[in-house]
C-alpha cells in the first residue's frame, strides 16, 4: 500500500507532534499521569479491567502499543508478563518512558515511529496490538493504519482497540444547556483544524503550540477498514466511561479518574468504544 501522508499530511503530523512534545513535560507533572507512574512503582498495572479480562493471560505473549505517549500503558501489559514495545512519533514522550522503563527495571521497549512508518522499523510481529483512548484522530487514513495492524499481528493474533468513540470528536463546549452541541462533522473525513491552549492532563496550564488537525473516522469506517485488512471482529462495545476532563459540562466524583456528563446525559453518551479482533 502506498504510503499514505500526503505533503498536507505530513505537514499536520509535524504540528501535531510540536503541540505533543511541548506538552510531554506538563504530562509527566500532572496528577493523571503521577498516579499512573505511581502504580507502576507500586506492581500494579494501571490499565482497565475489562481490556486485561479481554486481552485474557498475556504471560509470555509478545505485545505492541501503537501511539503509547509516554509508555506507561506499555509498561502495565509488560508487568503483566507480556514482552512489549511501546511506539510514539514523539521524541520526548518515548524519552520519559524509558526513563520511567529504566526505573522500573522492566524489559519494555519503546521505538520513536510515525504509525506509518512502523512496517519499516520493526520487522517482527506479535500476538497483540494494543492501541489505547486518543489514538486514531490523529491519523489522517484509518484503512493504512488497519493495514499495518494486520501487518503486525502473528496468525491468530488480535488487535485490542480502546479508543476515543467518534461521537466525541464532533461535540465541543457551549454556553447553553446542554453545555454541549454539535460542532465538527461525522461523515466526510475532511481535517479538523483547532487551537489547543491547555491539555487534558492540566487545564491550568498553557501552551505556544497550540494549533492542532484530527480527523474524525466514524465508527462504520473503523470496523470496515478493520475487516478489509483481513482480521475478523470478534466483539465492539460502547461506554460511557470517560478517564478524561473531554467537556467543561464533565464533572468527577473519584478525583479525576472519571468523568461523566450531567443528568439528564449522564450515562446515555457514547464516550469510548472497544473492538476486538483476530488474525486469521
Amino acid at each position: 500500500m502506498p504510503h499514505p501522508l500526503t505533503a498536507e499530511h505530513a505537514e499536520s503530523f509535524d504540528t501535531n507532534r510540536a503541540s505533543w512534545d511541548e506538552r510531554v513535560e506538563a504530562h509527566w507533572a500532572s496528577r493523571m499521569y503521577r498516579r499512573h507512574a505511581d502504580a507502576l512503582r507500586q506492581g500494579r498495572p494501571d490499565l482497565a479491567k475489562d481490556l486485561v479480562a479481554a486481552a485474557g493471560d498475556v504471560t509470555g505473549r509478545s505485545l505492541i502499543q501503537l501511539q503509547c505517549h509516554m509508555g506507561m500503558e506499555t509498561m502495565g501489559w509488560s508487568l503483566l508478563g507480556a514482552r512489549a514495545v511501546g511506539v510514539d512519533f514523539s521524541a520526548p514522550a518515548i524519552a520519559k518512558a524509558e526513563q520511567l522503563c529504566d526505573e522500573l527495571q522492566l524489559d519494555t521497549r519503546f521505538v520513536c515511529a510515525n504509525v506509518y512508518d512502523v512496517p519499516e522499523q520493526i520487522t517482527e510481529t506479535f500476538d497483540y496490538v494494543f492501541v489505547s483512548i486518543g489514538s486514531l484522530c490523529w491519523l489522517p487514513d484509518v484503512r493504512a493504519w488497519a493495514s499495518v495492524v494486520a501487518g503486525l499481528l502473528n496468525p491468530g493474533g488480535r488487535l485490542v482497540l480502546n479508543d476515543v468513540h467518534p461521537l466525541m470528536n464532533i461535540l465541543d463546549d457551549a454556553d447553553d444547556p446542554p453545555g454541549f452541541a454539535l460542532r465538527y462533522p461525522y461523515l466526510g473525513g475532511e481535517p479538523v483544524v483547532c487551537e489547543e491552549t491547555s491539555t487534558y492532563a492540566d487545564l491550568d496550564r498553557t501552551f505556544e503550540k497550540r494549533r492542532v488537525v484530527d480527523w474524525t473516522h466514524p465508527l462504520g469506517d473503523v470496523v470496515t477498514a478493520v475487516v478489509d485488512a483481513g482480521l475478523r471482529v470478534e466483539r465492539l462495545t460502547e461506554s460511557s466511561r470517560c478517564v478524561w476532563p473531554a467537556l467543561n459540562v464533565m464533572t468527577t466524583e473519584d478525583d479525576g479518574r472519571t468523568w461523566r456528563f450531567p443528568e439528564p446525559w449522564r450515562g446515555k453518551l457514547p464516550v469510548e468504544f472497544t473492538l476486538l479482533a483476530r488474525q486469521a
